[in-house]
């Protein structure tokens, strides 16, 4: 079986559009109508499935499938489902049936899911297809624990700069030790290239499992915290499901984000991408156990490396041009954080005994302040 990625028409787009809405309609009258809490967790942790991986999919074996879109379906739907069930049976039989790895111990679990948490990733599923690499971790974890977010920006704001810099060194290191690979004409030695080609197999699982510890908490705040055997199997087949998918669509459209980076689709390319982005979040991970923005590192990695090539290159394409398409990928992900701040404040007026005047305070002013910090980097 081959991929069949393309762009959508207008009629699929009307189609999956509506398909959403219908969706989100089930989904308010199931609520409406009191459905059991445990059973509308399930339908949103399926939807969340496929809609935060679908997301994420672009940061975390984007480059993959960019660089092996000739490579068999089945063997990386098989490889990488593989790493996803024994990573989380780890994290189930050491957490005390827990699969979260401990990124929701600040997030006390729902007594009873509301509409907007319950909504949310159908609202992931809209942003996505409309190419927008958000933050799912803001736009579902944030409407489970306002008091948490202002330490959520603060880490993801953290994360960015980090892997912009970062990013800076090591392709600005690499670019010395290796300038050659920098010329516009230089041809890959096959057997180099053959040898990264195989080599990204193990820099891309060791990224897999770095986002797994990261970001399985955004699609597992839905079910319930400890979990029979069998609700574990089910829950992993689910995630796998959403995986397979997302390999056989070659990553959707939001795919695009990472298809327009420059050398993105060279084998050493991406297993560079995928190394240090790996090595960034694993270091995160120990760092603090608050959930952050994946995305937010990715794009601090994406355009710390994006304008490192250019500096060194010197192609034709403006400099300005560089900069334009960096901020344009952090505008995009910042509309999931506005999203997000609109989504609980709508949760404040709707279900006010769940939030406080406080926390919505220290959430916009943090959000604020950082987001101008960012800014303030690409259009000084």
């Amino acid at each position: 079986m081959s991929s069949n990625s393309h762009k959508p028409t207008s009629k699929e787009q009307i189609v999956f559009f509506g398909s959403i809405f219908l969706l989100a309609g089930i989904i308010s009258i199931l609520y409406f109508l009191g459905a059991s809490h445990k059973l509308l967790g399930w339908i949103a942790f399926t939807i969340a499935a496929f809609s935060v991986a679908g997301n994420d999919a672009i940061q975390t074996i984007g480059t993959f499938i960019e660089s092996k879109k000739g490579t068999q379906l089945a063997l990386k739907i098989l490889v990488f489902s593989g790493l996803l069930f024994v990573v989380h049976l780890i994290g189930w039989y050491k957490d005390n049936h827990e699969v979260h790895f401990h990124r929701l111990d600040a997030f006390p679990p729902p007594e009873r899911f509301n509409l907007l948490q319950l909504l949310a990733p159908c609202v992931i599923v809209v942003l996505t297809r409309l190419k927008a690499p958000i933050s799912t971790t803001f736009l579902i974890l944030g409407l489970f624990g306002g008091g948490n977010i202002e330490k959520m920006l603060t880490k993801s704001f953290l994360g960015y700069g980090a892997a912009f810099l970062f990013a800076m060194l090591v392709w600005g290191i690499h670019s010395r030790l290796q300038p050659d690979e920098y010329h516009q004409e230089f041809e890959p030695d096959p057997k180099s290239e053959k040898f990264w080609s195989s080599f990204q197999w193990v820099s891309t699982s060791l990224l897999w499992i770095a986002w797994l510890l990261q970001d399985t908490a955004n699609i597992a705040v839905f079910i319930p915290r400890k979990l029979e055997f069998w609700e574990f199997c089910l829950g992993i087949g689910i995630i796998g499901l959403a995986l397979s998918f997302i390999f056989y669509t070659d990553g959707g459209t939001i795919q695009e984000v990472v298809s327009e980076k420059s050398d993105i689709s060279s084998a050493k390319a991406a297993t560079l991408v995928d190394l240090v982005y790996a090595t960034l979040l694993i270091l995160f991970q120990y760092i603090s156990k608050m959930p952050m923005s994946t995305t937010w590192v990715f794009l601090g990695l994406l355009a710390g490396r994006e304008i490192i090539l250019h500096i060194v290159t010197r192609r034709d394409r403006p400099y300005l041009e560089t900069f334009r398409q960096v901020g344009k990928d952090v505008l995009l992900a910042s509309l999931g954080i506005t999203v997000s701040v609109s989504f609980y404040l709508l949760s404040y007026v709707i279900y006010p005994s769940q939030n406080t005047h406080s926390e919505i305070l220290l959430m916009i002013q943090e959000w604020l302040i950082q987001f101008q910090k960012v800014s303030f980097l690409y259009f000084k």
